[in-house]
């Protein structure tokens, strides 16, 4: 069975008033990533955290998925809200997700602030999405949750925040494997590079100096394309931000938010 062609009814939980925000999770993970953002952001921001299709208490149709579909899927709980122009917050995937909103669907998007993405993957990172995706048909999220883990905190955060991994390996956890499957499928097939030079919102990189998706890199790609970039690497951090660097994540986007009218 194909998913349905058009977008679907995702799960949001909504705080405070102000400018509309919308934090997008990552592959794998669902609202709860912002945890430590959601209660700072609405403070000044009609702060709205969502789930992805496929994730959390979103409803999970069978595949195929794809990025502009993930997009097309915001844009309706946009309508939904009776929302115009928002603000998008959005990590790893969610940042994809975000990209692809800034090129597709500009005339909705305010700003973009990316936390631990990238425009693009190498061969060896679609590899391994692929890899996972079937190994989770296969045999469930139990075999891949750990590697995971190793790569979003560093061995420091681990080892003293072990409460925040054990609540991050739970979500993993509770993802449905061929949900899981789809999307990371999915997530391997973004390719935005040549399209970054038309989007023209203010955009904040933030990325991880430990990142294994290598941070730098995607901070250079963006620069070269992205007139209006912010960008900041934070030292001792790896993917999760977050979770791993609350305060200062919230400090950036913060600023960064209240600096381009979002």
């Amino acid at each position: 069975m194909r998913s349905p062609d058009g977008p679907i009814s995702l799960h949001y939980e909504e705080v405070g008033s102000g400018p509309p925000v919308v934090l997008i999770h990552g592959l794998a993970d669902d609202h709860r990533l912002w945890r430590y953002q959601v209660p700072t952001l609405a403070t000044r921001f009609r702060t709205i955290a969502i789930d992805i299709r496929g994730h959390g208490s979103s409803p999970k149709p069978p595949g195929p998925y794809s990025v502009p579909l993930f997009a097309a899927d915001v844009v309706a709980l946009l309508d939904q809200l009776g929302i115009e122009r928002a603000s998008f917050i959005g990590l790893s995937m969610g940042g994809g997700i975000s990209q692809t909103l800034a090129i597709r669907h500009a005339e909705h998007v305010q700003a973009i602030a990316l936390i631990s993405t990238s425009s693009s993957f190498p061969q060896k990172t679609r590899d391994r999405f692929h890899s996972r995706a079937a190994t989770a048909e296969r045999e469930g999220m139990g075999p891949i949750v750990e590697s995971m883990i190793e790569r979003w905190f560093t061995p420091r955060f681990r080892a003293e925040h072990p409460d925040e991994v054990e609540l991050t390996r739970a979500t993993v956890l509770a993802n449905d494997p061929f949900a899981f499957a789809t999307a990371a499928r999915a997530n391997a097939q973004r390719d935005w590079t040549d399209a970054l030079d038309t989007i023209r919102c203010p955009v904040l990189f933030i990325g991880g100096a430990d990142d294994p998706g290598d941070a730098r890199r995607s901070a250079t790609t963006f620069a070269e394309h992205l007139p209006q970039l912010e960008a900041h690497i934070l030292e001792n951090a790896s993917h999760l931000l977050p979770v791993e660097q609350p305060a200062i994540t919230n400090d950036l986007l913060l600023r960064f938010l209240s600096s381009s009218g979002g």
